[in-house]
């Protein structure tokens, strides 16, 4: 028989052993759940469909935009990118006085020049983008290859379309808007997203910029989306068929999966605009109405239709792109005296984001028809090589200037 001591002493070590590994197991479980969770957790998209990050154009267009390294494969909202390294992504191009050609417009990003940040009233940071938009009149716009122009054309900053300006989501936007003194018409800037009404551009000083003068809209950029600009001085039509126009893109504070991306605005150019009507655009009065008289018939239309201002650009300059890669085009319909435009693409199907304020696509086709104002956002990739026709199913504008051709390659 074992001594009482003895068996006393090998219980207490037991009970010492047994509470020992009973503590190391609770202070080492969640070091080993993280490093689980770490191991088998898989890439965060906004888009989770999509898997490819590849971001580049080659060939005749050059490497225009930035490579898709640049993005890691899991943002999350608690990691957001600093503000230098999602311009990066956004392939925003650092000189924002340049002209874009018709073919660089396809992927020239303009985000403005970033100031400083502010504090907003709950303590975040906020990032403060500053543009200039100068409105001149009496210019000459190359709207074909054949030589035909566009004289007495209206530009934001020199173009048609004007610049492409990129915001996040929650930056503080200051546009400066320049109407030339050389100018003989008032002008203004609507911007389609969320905003003041003095900020709205029809009313107040923000609505009747005359020649020689400036007005700067500020305002917070919301929601997320892809929008239009424009002119909104009467009669609209007429500014937008001179060239008021552009597009504007609030990104999300989480990026989008990276791609490469491309704006495409959708417009026509009624040449002979002021040879057209009997009169202003307006209702008729009691009195004009028992005389027959009716201000508001006018017979306006279109002589050529383009996407990014030059007809049949892209058909004489095919736009590379690669198989089996991810590509997204901001598309917008500034098409005036027409009721509808459409994006048609050939041997493909797109996923497509009505107005860019979806995370998911609403439906996948390969057309989609857009009223004026309207537009959203197209993702696609191409399994096989070859060239693809892109254009609006509306034949006449085909016809007459609005068609294009992916060349890709594999």
């Amino acid at each position: 028989m074992r001594n009482p001591n003895f068996l006393t002493i090998n219980l207490i070590l037991l009970l010492v052993t047994f509470i020992t590994v009973y503590f190391l197991s609770f202070s080492l479980y969640p070091i080993m759940a993280t490093n689980s969770l770490t191991t088998f957790q898989g890439p965060i998209y906004e888009n989770s469909r999509i898997t490819s990050t590849s971001n580049s154009l080659s060939g005749s267009h050059g490497n225009l935009v930035n490579d898709g390294s640049l993005v890691t494969s899991n943002i999350t909202n608690g990691d957001l990118p600093s503000t230098e390294k999602y311009d990066k992504i956004k392939n925003c191009n650092p000189d924002t006085d340049k002209k874009p050609s018709s073919i660089e417009y396809l992927t020239f990003f303009n985000c403005g020049h970033i100031k400083s940040s502010s504090t907003t009233g709950d303590g975040n940071n906020q990032t403060i983008r500053e543009f200039t938009l100068i409105i001149e009149e009496n210019q000459s716009i190359p709207i074909a290859s054949n030589g035909l122009t566009f004289f007495d054309a209206w530009t934001f900053n020199g173009t048609i379309p004007g610049p492409t300006m990129r915001v996040t989501e929650g930056d503080l936007v200051r546009i400066n808007v320049i109407n030339s003194k050389e100018n003989n018409h008032t002008h203004s800037l609507h911007l389609h997203s969320t905003h003041p009404s003095n900020m709205d551009g029809v009313d107040g000083p923000g609505g009747y910029i005359k020649p020689g003068q400036n007005f700067t809209y500020v305002f917070t950029a919301q929601p997320y989306g892809v929008y239009p600009y424009h002119c909104h001085v009467s009669p609209i039509d007429q500014h937008i068929n001179k060239g008021l126009y552009g597009a504007f893109i609030i990104d999300p504070k989480t990026p989008r999966q990276n791609m490469t991306e491309m704006v495409m605005m959708m417009n026509g150019y009624d040449l002979d605009y002021e040879k057209e009507g009997i009169g202003p655009s307006r209702i008729p009065t009691p009195q004009e109405f028992e005389e027959d008289y009716m201000p508001q018939e006018f017979e306006h239309g279109n002589e050529v239709y383009t996407v990014n201002g030059k007809a049949f650009d892209y058909v004489e300059n095919p736009i590379p792109i690669n198989t089996n890669t991810n590509y997204r085009i901001y598309l917008i319909n500034m098409l005036e005296f027409d009721q509808v435009n459409s994006f048609h693409l050939h041997g493909n199907m797109y996923k497509y984001y009505p107005s860019g304020t979806f995370k998911e696509p609403s439906f996948e086709n390969d057309i989609v028809t857009l009223g004026q104002g309207d537009r959203g956002i197209l993702e696609f990739d191409y399994p096989y090589p070859g060239k693809y026709m892109f254009h609006s199913h509306i034949n006449e504008f085909s016809d007459l200037g609005w068609m294009g051709l992916f060349n890709v390659i594999e």
